[in-house]
């Protein structure tokens, strides 16, 4: 047993000895560390190379569409509508001169002629007169030959009568027809004196009726409603058969391709407002509707600007005149600018000269830009000209060609180790924001 022991003993030291010779060689022999330089990394990043140009300011506004010219349908004259045109209903087209709404001319044709009637016995009443003129004066020009004839024989007779030829009665009797033909010719001459005032009585009595002809007929002119332009039709407020009072609405119609938008423009945005307004060259204005397909675009113009701010907004109210042609156009393709849609209208506005647009996110903290530069970051301060919508104008800071790094960036230094992605292409970046803000 003690042999055993022992012999498990050794080899127990044996082992350790010979474990412990190995790690010593290990030790000996491993290689010594070598001091290196740190490295610095790169950073893996996506760039764009900027240009400058000439860009007009984009003003943007919202509005509207209302009509330029409606046309309020209201009755002149009273009545019982006959007949109402086929077309004019809510949304229908109806071309100049279609006569809308008929109202019943029957009473109004008999008084055109009764005031007719009443023109023609007018006339016959001054021929009478004319002619009754032409008697009286015949009958004062013989009453005066009798007057003169017994004056004479008066005269004679009184002669003799100094002389006693002839009787104080035959003097009397002379005297007796001298003073009634003089009373005759009195008469005569005052009947012409009283046809002067009737005359002018039935000369206004004639023009009166040929006022009252005139309105009688304008009356009848009134009892149909005739369009006075191509336009359509925006409401309908009556029915055949429906009596309707002089003053009444009937409805209304607005001139085809005639449209505006009022858009208000901000305060801030004023500065870009193109200033040496003429009336023949007024900015030029997009109009932008967004359904719910891809949206459409009419071509128009600033019309005029209103001359008071709004107090409760701030804002400058701007009437914007859209393109009939452009209007046309695309009723031809099937779609149609009617009153009451909701438009944006994009305003060209003042040009500058030399300006960077780039996206908003590219522009950091402090108006800085990173440029890469030799494969370094170096952190640029620019000159924000304009904030619009998600891009930003820059005027001063940067030149042409230059690489504006794009990509997120966390913790950057100015001087830092960068390197373009090669797997995408740096990008130029030039064109200018779709709409305006």
């Amino acid at each position: 047993m003690k042999k055993g022991f022992m012999f498990k003993s050794m080899r127990v030291v044996v082992i350790l000895g010979l474990s412990l010779t190995i790690a010593a060689l290990l030790i000996t022999l491993r290689p010594k560390a070598q001091r290196q330089a740190k490295t610095e990394a790169e950073r893996l990043v996506e760039v764009l190379a900027v240009k400058s140009e000439d860009l007009n300011m984009i003003i943007d506004g919202y509005g509207t569409v209302k009509p330029r010219e409606t046309l309020k349908l209201v009755a002149e004259i009273k009545g019982q509508i006959i007949d109402i045109h086929s077309s004019f209903k809510e949304g229908s087209f109806i071309k100049k001169g279609a006569v809308l709404i008929k109202i019943d001319p029957r009473m109004y044709r008999f008084e055109v002629d009764r005031q007719k009637i009443q023109i023609k016995q007018t006339e016959v009443e001054m021929k009478k007169l004319r002619q009754e003129i032409k008697n009286l004066d015949a009958s004062i020009k013989i009453s005066k030959s009798d007057t003169a004839l017994a004056q004479a024989d008066f005269a004679r007779l009184k002669k003799l009568s100094s002389r006693n030829v002839v009787s104080q009665t035959t003097l009397d009797q002379a005297e007796q027809r001298y003073l009634a033909s003089l009373e005759r010719l009195q008469a005569f001459e005052n009947r012409l004196a009283l046809t002067g005032p009737l005359k002018e009585q039935l000369k206004a009595q004639l023009d009166m009726g040929k006022i009252m002809l005139c309105q009688a007929k304008l009356d009848l002119e009134k009892t149909g409603i005739i369009a006075l332009f191509d336009g359509w039709v925006l409401e309908k407020r009556i029915e055949n058969g429906q009596h309707v009072n002089a003053g009444q609405y009937m409805g209304s119609i607005y001139k085809d391709g005639a449209l505006d938008v009022e858009i208000r423009i901000p305060t801030k945005d004023l500065k870009w407002f193109v200033t040496d307004l003429k009336q023949d060259a007024m900015p030029d204005v997009e109009i932008i509707f967004r359904g719910n397909s891809s949206p459409h675009k009419w071509r128009g113009r600033v019309a005029r600007i209103k001359a008071q701010m709004n107090e409760k907004t701030r804002t400058l109210p701007v009437v914007v005149e859209i393109d009939k042609d452009s209007v046309k156009d695309k009723i031809k393709s099937g779609i149609q600018l009617r009153p009451g849609m909701f438009v944006t209208a994009l305003i060209k506005g003042k040009k500058i000269k030399q300006v960077f647009v780039l996206p908003r996110h590219v522009v950091h903290t402090g108006d800085v830009v990173y440029i890469m530069t030799d494969n370094r970051l170096k952190i640029r301060p620019v000159n924000i000209l304009r904030r619009f919508k998600d891009s930003v104008f820059i005027d001063k800071g940067l030149s042409d060609g230059e690489l504006v790094i794009k990509s997120p960036l966390s913790g950057a230094v100015d001087g830092m180790k960068v390197r373009i992605n090669t797997t995408i292409q740096p990008q130029i970046h030039t064109d200018p924001p779709a709409s305006g803000g």
